[in-house]
């Protein structure tokens, strides 16, 4: 259940970047996040970890969509690039071991929808 120690992370930044938007919106929307597939993540368990940790914040309310990352890597003895069948970690073109990882690892926050009042 690692999703609710990730999902702490995301509602606070979540939380900073709403703070920092002007003119102030009327509340949040949507949050959009970036997950890389290395990360395990079962969405279900993030998305309701977002519902309990947003409870009582500006963010209650608001709905989480979350946009997977596939493994992909370049091997380093033959230079193919792609997606790999992880967990395995073996070029798809030569069968290598010595690859290199290019995304997988990705956890950010994208970005927020917001509503502003009719003046704003």
């Amino acid at each position: 259940m690692h999703e609710f120690s990730i999902c702490t992370n995301i509602v606070e930044s979540v939380i900073a970047e709403y703070e920092k938007i002007e003119p102030g919106p009327v509340r949040l929307l949507k949050v959009r996040v970036v997950v890389g597939k290395l990360h395990q993540i079962v969405p279900e368990t993030l998305l309701s970890a977002y519902e309990v940790l947003t409870k009582g914040t500006i963010a209650e309310n608001s709905q989480m969509e979350i946009e997977f990352v596939d493994v992909c890597c370049q091997c380093n003895k033959c230079l193919w690039e792609g997606e790999i069948d992880y967990p395995f970690f073996i070029c798809k073109e030569c069968g290598s071991g010595d690859i290199a990882l290019i995304h997988g690892k990705e956890l950010y926050l994208k970005n927020l929808e917001v509503e502003y009042d009719e003046t704003g």
